[in-house]
């Protein structure tokens, strides 16, 4: 207990004396959260002998062409039936962003945890469920209007399908977002690593781009990479945060 007492307060000085932070906030934040996960081993067995269909392949840009009504299917009751809480945690981001010390937020989270929270500044690389639109006119459409039409969503100027606005299996990532969020990581001198390891696709994506001084690591499982990290905190991260009180 002394030993997590000292590296809270480790974060804190270190936080204290960061001129540019930016945080790399991995999904483990949004299953620890309450949404819906499906690369979840459990969830991904359960979704795959529910529709014959791994969860790869029915969140996909080919099956949402070839079959919108199975994917619609898919998308409403297993991917934004739950939208998960705004955990207390994240509360405290938004404080340290709104003090001007922590610059952004990276995320592949698709629920948009840390906006809900009231972070301004943040990069969802993978879009937000709360961004639809019609692909054809532009018109854009809340969550409550997928979650509630029947079968496949459409447009109701164009009559044209709806599409939800985050990136499915196969799609490439907006590079200009890319190229901004990897600027963001080059002026950090403090990189907070939240719920994914040092070998995640997400921060093996921008740990290159980082050449500040420290590297700090909130997680919940152990990994040979955490050596790497300046200070590493195992627990949930979003407890870790309700933790250092500022």
């Amino acid at each position: 207990m002394d030993e997590y007492k000292d590296k809270i307060g480790w974060l804190k000085k270190i936080i204290d004396r960061s001129q540019y932070m930016v945080c790399l906030m991995g999904v483990r934040i949004s299953s620890q959260c309450g949404c819906t996960n499906y690369r979840d081993e459990e969830d991904s067995y359960n979704v795959e002998s529910k529709y014959g269909y791994s969860p790869d392949e029915i969140f996909s840009a080919s099956f949402y062409n070839v079959r919108p009504a199975q994917f619609y299917e898919f998308y409403k009751r297993d991917m934004i039936s739950e939208l998960g809480q705004v955990d207390e945690g994240l509360a405290t981001l938004q404080k340290l962003e709104e003090q001007g010390r922590l610059k952004c937020i990276i995320t592949r989270d698709i629920f948009s945890l840390p906006k809900r929270a009231g972070c301004k500044n943040v990069y969802e690389l993978h879009g937000s469920v709360f961004d639809n639109q019609c692909p054809h006119c532009g018109r854009k459409y809340p969550i409550e209007y997928i979650q509630n039409s029947k079968g496949v969503p459409k447009c109701e100027k164009c009559g044209v399908m709806l599409r939800p606005g985050v990136s499915l299996v196969g799609e490439m990532v907006d590079n200009v977002l890319l190229t901004k969020a990897a600027t963001e990581v080059q002026k950090a001198d403090t990189l907070l690593v939240m719920g994914c390891n040092l070998k995640s696709s997400l921060v093996s994506t921008f740990i290159k781009d980082f050449s500040g001084d420290k590297l700090i690591l909130l997680n919940d499982a152990e990994h040979f990479a955490d050596r790497k990290a300046d200070l590493v905190i195992y627990g949930k991260p979003m407890d870790i945060l309700k933790d250092m009180v500022l």
